[in-house]
């Protein structure tokens, strides 16, 4: 009774990641590199594939090439560091993901060997804001097409 007390609820946004979201698979990373769009910054780079079948899911990975970075301890903590950017930063997608028009599948990797949160972050918010206005151009395309081919389908 008291969590419900204190919880704020001006503040009424889901700061969490849950594996459910996170891409994971051998042929879904297959797909994905085969297939995709990039926008990058320095040391980050942003591929992502839109499916027009929501029940793709949107899911987005994090990824440390080891021909860049040996140390398998520091792969995982700038893996860590990504994922805790892009958790504090979802909510540029948010409400995109919730209509569930579409969907994605898309993954974080960097070419540094030294990121911090605060490069991660400021390096990364950027591309969020790329990313989200390519995927509304891509959802009024959709809503756009989808609301023409039923009259197109009873013309015919």
């Amino acid at each position: 009774m008291k969590k419900a007390q204190n919880r704020s609820d001006l503040n009424n946004c889901d700061f969490t990641l849950p594996r459910t979201k996170i891409l994971r698979g051998k042929r879904n990373f297959e797909r994905l590199f085969h297939k995709s769009t990039v926008l990058s910054n320095q040391s980050i780079q942003f591929r992502y594939r839109l499916y027009q079948n929501p029940s793709e899911g949107c899911l987005i990975g994090f990824v440390a090439p080891k021909k860049r970075i040996r140390s398998a301890v520091k792969r995982n903590r700038i893996k860590r560091i990504l994922r805790e950017a892009y958790r504090l930063n979802q909510n540029y997608f948010s409400d995109l993901f919730n209509k569930k028009t579409f969907g994605l599948h898309a993954v974080f990797m960097t070419n540094s060997d030294e990121m911090s949160y605060e490069r991660a972050e400021k390096e990364m918010l950027p591309i969020l804001e790329k990313a989200r206005e390519r995927f509304m151009e891509f959802e009024k395309r959709r809503v756009g097409f989808s609301s023409e081919s039923p009259r197109n389908e009873s013309e015919q």
